[in-house]
């Protein structure tokens, strides 16, 4: 048995029961038992009051008292002290369905069934799918003036508005999807409705197992609380990139690239007891949420959605106490000029790897020059990745060192605010030093000037917790030029919140007078850890395109082609991607002929032909015949035009939009016949004393001989092959000479013929042409959410290739959302097929008509 021990009691906000007071006795013995069981030298614990509220046991350096407050505990009742508290946010998953709202109304929400079953647990009440709470009532931050309005009016512009996580890239963007479901955190100023107070509590056993593991464990530079007022923390623009790395132990750092041209590093903020395998098991095997496991999983705990400080004292503070790290610097990037003002660093979901793209003037020739930067980093894991645990005075120290340091620590914490950053960087550098350091600095000073210790320790600078390293590299560049004026330049938008939609880049040079060629990088993202970019390019040059063709001078049977143009050729299209690569060459005029020939035999008997009048000999000889389908298109002032864009709320999508003039066409098509003289040939002989009594052949032994023509002997035989001749060479077409061939050439006794035979194969030949006038085609196509692919196929609106703004100050406006965290796989984009935005994967809580603005993890 523990005896009775005396403890202080302060009571805040209300007065305490009688059932308080019995309660608080009670767990006092419980309390003190329990600590001297497990041997601890200092205990906290806290405890629900029976009437409403909460309280504190402590008893740390033999100070034993409890702290009561009748208020709920709320992360306004915590003290940023650098020490762990008991608290668990609850977060929501869903879609944001109504993000603007006037005064007096709440934002609503659409949830998902698992988040409904999490309030369920945490409230014992079950929400609607559809939900208005004044917990997301948070009005867009000062921190991003782009997203506040540009003019008052009755309607509240939350940061759900415009603060999309598609400006985030890799891990950054689940974590913007996650923490945008946590809401405010000052539950003193919400309704007094279980859902908008609503936050996830332990069992007691739990939490006390939890304390222990924590309540000596000092914070590094967060407190592990979201953000009282529920704005978010993290930047996205290319003067300040938040991205979140992982070390070679899988732990998440958050990364801060600065316009103070360094690569900064942290561990990432977390709500600390949700770090531990307790409280992993208890959510998998008694809360069995898989929303939260899935934050788990992707983080290894719970992110507390705080950032780096944004004071520069409390910065460097927590710099020289080793949390805060320096990685790299970033070259020359900070000395360009971004694409466009979002165009922050582009993570992978590792975070090792981030790339960016930014230009400057060249100072000699004026023209825009675009590098391209990679960002290389290799974290290492920390021992005080959680925080720091407290040490014990060294054993090594005589009695009269070891009061020695305790006084000094003592003197100086007692001049210390707990709450302030100055103290909690101190406190923590006492940690990682130990009491070996601390005890040589006791001893080096005469007498304890407490201020100056004090100074001494802020200026201390301790070891980084990790040891990271990276680079930043150019690893790319080229110049972006166009000779034409802003309004009839190639057409590439990048989205600018501010100016309502998407505005055009501007190739122009600072002065004229140079003209380069450029196939140049001018746009880099990660798109689901696959590397994507948008190459510019231009080639002023025309040249005169030779004739592209296989015909042959023997075209009989076969297909054929020729290809040729009038006037100058030039290569258009000026951008390519990864993924799409639609450019061309196109010539004034193309004239396009194919010439197909088909086999039609030989002729149907073949020709003959006396040598002469009244000569006895002739000549006998075939064709073999073809036929040639000859088209011919001649097209003139064909035009393609390409345009690319960004869209709205995206750091990693692109739209590729394709329209192609098809000039003045004239087409001809014509199926005419052929012929090429068989090589065989033959010579014959006959006689007749009226018709053919003149000369003779070499070789005349047809018997009987001929009288009055017949019969006709056909006795020699010629070979005679010509350059084409292969096609109609069959070999010797009359076999066994000499042959009768009477029945050809004087069949009818009566009738003397001097030529004649060589019926043809039959064909019907034709010609026929005719003209159309131009027409345009085109289509548009996306890479996004790991997807290429074609979405519509009709001419895309004329925006994608016209300056924005344009003359009368419109702008072109393409937006699109997905989701970043969860199991479900879901995004759509403002392009519409079939009257409908076109979408990848699905998702059973969203509105696929418009750009949605997911929270939480969306699990369905």
């Amino acid at each position: 048995m523990v005896s009775p021990k005396p403890y202080g009691l302060h009571v805040k906000n209300g007065e305490l029961t009688q059932r308080d007071m019995q309660f608080i006795s009670s767990i006092v013995h419980r309390f003190l038992s329990y600590k001297h069981g497990a041997e601890l030298e200092n205990l906290k614990l806290v405890y629900d009051l029976p009437d409403g509220g909460y309280f504190i046991v402590q008893e740390q350096a033999d100070i034993f008292r409890v702290i009561a407050d009748k208020d709920i505990l709320t992360p306004n009742n915590f003290v940023n002290d650098g020490t762990v508290k008991m608290y668990i946010p609850l977060f929501y998953s869903g879609i944001i369905t109504k993000a603007r709202v006037a005064y007096g109304d709440k934002v609503r929400l659409k949830l998902t069934q698992n988040c409904i079953q999490r309030l369920f647990k945490a409230t014992d009440q079950t929400p609607s799918q559809e939900i208005a709470l004044e917990r997301f009532t948070i009005e867009a931050s000062p921190r991003f003036p782009e997203f506040l309005p540009q003019q008052s009016s009755n309607f509240i512009t939350t940061q759900y508005v415009g603060q999309n996580a598609g400006w985030y890239s890799g891990s950054m963007a689940k974590l913007m999807q996650l923490v945008g479901g946590y809401g405010r955190q000052d539950f003193e100023e919400l309704p007094n409705n279980p859902f908008e107070r609503a936050q996830i509590k332990l069992p007691e056993k739990l939490s006390k197992q939890l304390w222990v593991d924590y309540q000596d464990i000092r914070l590094p530079c967060y407190s592990g609380i979201p953000p009282k007022d529920g704005t978010f923390q993290y930047d996205y623009k290319a003067n300040k990139t938040h991205g979140v790395s992982f070390d070679s132990s899988g732990k998440p750092w958050l990364i801060q690239i600065s316009s103070d041209r360094k690569v900064w590093a942290m561990p990432l903020p977390i709500v600390p007891i949700t770090a531990s395998i307790k409280f992993h098991a208890y959510v998998e095997e008694e809360l069995g949420d898989d929303e939260l496991l899935e934050v788990l999983r992707t983080f290894g705990a719970l992110p507390s959605g705080e950032g780096f400080p944004e004071s520069a004292e409390d910065f460097q503070r927590w710099v020289r106490a080793g949390v805060i790290i320096e990685i790299c610097d970033t070259l020359d990037f900070h000395f360009h000029m971004p694409m466009y003002s979002a165009c922050g660093w582009s993570f992978n979901n590792f975070g090792n790897m981030a790339y960016n793209t930014a230009y400057f003037y060249d100072q000699t020739t004026g023209l825009i020059f675009c590098n391209t930067f990679k960002l290389s980093l290799a974290l290492g894991n920390s021992p005080h990745y959680y925080g720091a645990k407290s040490v014990q005075i060294s054993s090594d120290l005589t009695n009269d060192e070891r009061n020695k340091v305790a006084d000094y620590i003592a003197a100086i914490f007692k001049q210390l605010r707990t709450d302030s950053v100055l103290g909690r960087t101190i406190q923590f550098k006492f940690r990682l030093v130990g009491t070996q350091v601390i005890s040589e600095r006791a001893n080096s000073v005469s007498s304890l000037n407490v201020a100056s210790e004090i100074e001494y320790w802020d200026n201390y600078v301790c070891d980084p917790i990790a040891n990271h390293s990276g680079n930043v590299n150019k690893v790319y560049g080229g110049y972006l030029f166009h000779p034409a004026k802003p309004k009839f330049q190639p057409q590439i938008k990048f989205p600018d919140y501010q100016a309502g939609g998407l505005i055009s880049f501007d190739f122009s040079p600072a002065e004229l007078g140079w003209m380069v060629a450029c196939d140049t990088i001018m746009f880099a993202y990660f798109d689901n850890d696959s590397l994507q970019v948008i190459k510019y390019f231009y080639d002023g040059r025309t040249y005169c395109k030779e004739v592209d063709t296989d015909f042959e001078e023997c075209m009989s049977v076969g297909s054929w082609y020729m290809n040729t143009t009038e006037g100058v050729t030039s290569l258009v299209g000026n951008f390519y991607t990864t993924e799409i690569d639609e450019r061309d060459e196109m010539s004034q005029t193309t004239i396009k002929t194919t010439v197909v020939g088909r086999d039609l035999g030989y002729n149907i008997t073949p020709f003959f032909e006396f040598d002469g009048f009244f000569h006895r000999p002739g000549s006998l000889w075939r064709y073999r015949y073809f036929s040639y389908l000859t088209k011919t298109t001649r097209v003139s002032g064909s035009s393609m035009q390409l345009g690319v864009c960004v869209p709205m709320f995206q750091r990693a999508a692109t739209l590729y939009a394709v329209k192609n003039y098809s000039g003045a066409t004239s087409y001809k098509e014509s199926l005419g016949k052929g012929a090429v003289r068989d090589p065989y040939s033959y010579r014959y002989w006959t006689h007749d004393h009226i018709w053919a009594w003149r000369g003779g052949l070499e070789v005349m032994k047809g018997k009987p001989s001929p009288k009055d023509g017949n019969p006709v002997w056909v006795e020699m035989e010629n070979y005679n092959p010509s350059t084409c001749s292969d096609f109609a060479d069959n070999g010797p077409w009359i076999p066994n000479l000499p042959a009768d061939y009477t029945w050809l050439i004087h069949p009818n006794r009566m009738e003397w013929k001097h030529s004649g035979g060589g019926e043809e194969p039959p064909l019907n030949t034709y010609s026929i042409s005719n003209d159309k006038p131009g027409e345009y085609t085109g289509k548009i196509m996306m890479t996004f959410n790991g997807v290429t692919k074609q979405i519509t196929k009709t001419v895309p609106d004329e925006w994608y290739f016209k300056m924005s703004p344009d003359d009368f100050g419109g702008v072109m406006y393409r937006d699109a959302c997905r989701v970043f965290l969860g199991t479900t796989e879901y995004g759509n984009i403002s392009e519409y097929d079939a009257g409908h935005r076109v979408r990848v994967g699905n998702s059973r809580i969203a509105d696929h008509g418009r750009a949605q603005h997911f929270i939480g993890v969306i699990n369905e």
